[in-house]
């Protein structure tokens, strides 16, 4: 800053001095402004990190295995497989099973608390209306939702191809 840019007056040495003194006081003033908004911001984005996972639980790992049980002449299927969150949450499964060689559909759910470690789910599906399985090929739809104190967190839809044996 130049003397040419200072506003001159009949007191123009007070008014140089105000003008340089106000001058003084809006940067100090934009620091501690600048400086509070990054703290603010530091502060956000820890707490950005801490609930990011809050925000975003789910299932995550699942699926259904290969092989599963037909009892009672074909009209019940039990199901299996493994599953995982990422969090310790309530989690309602739902299995349905189909045999287009047969026509025949099964459905049953469960429901347990799903952790971050890998455990082993079974449903025991029972059949609807009058057609039965066979021994052989079908397809298991399952469909998981998770729920933190009763607020849903994730759903999560998987299809396997399957394999169905007598027990």
């Amino acid at each position: 800053m130049n003397d040419k840019s200072i506003p001159t007056t009949h007191s123009g040495a007070r008014l140089r001095h105000r003008y340089l003194r106000a001058l003084t006081l809006l940067v100090h003033q934009v620091k501690n402004h600048r400086r509070r908004l990054v703290s603010s911001a530091i502060v956000l984005m820890l707490a950005g990190l801490f609930l990011a996972p809050l925000a975003f639980a789910k299932v995550s790992m699942n699926t259904i295995d290969g092989v599963a049980i037909v009892a009672d002449h074909g009209r019940h299927i039990i199901a299996t497989g493994p599953i995982r969150c990422n969090q310790r949450e309530r989690t309602y499964l739902r299995v349905t099973v189909t045999q287009r060689q047969t026509g025949a559909m099964a459905e049953g759910s469960t429901v347990f608390t799903c952790t971050v470690d890998t455990q082993q789910w079974q449903v025991h599906a029972a059949t609807q209306g009058k057609a039965t399985f066979d021994d052989g090929p079908a397809t298991a739809v399952a469909i998981a939702r998770t729920a933190d104190h009763g607020k849903i967190t994730d759903a999560h839809q998987w299809l396997v191809n399957i394999t169905l044996v007598g027990e």
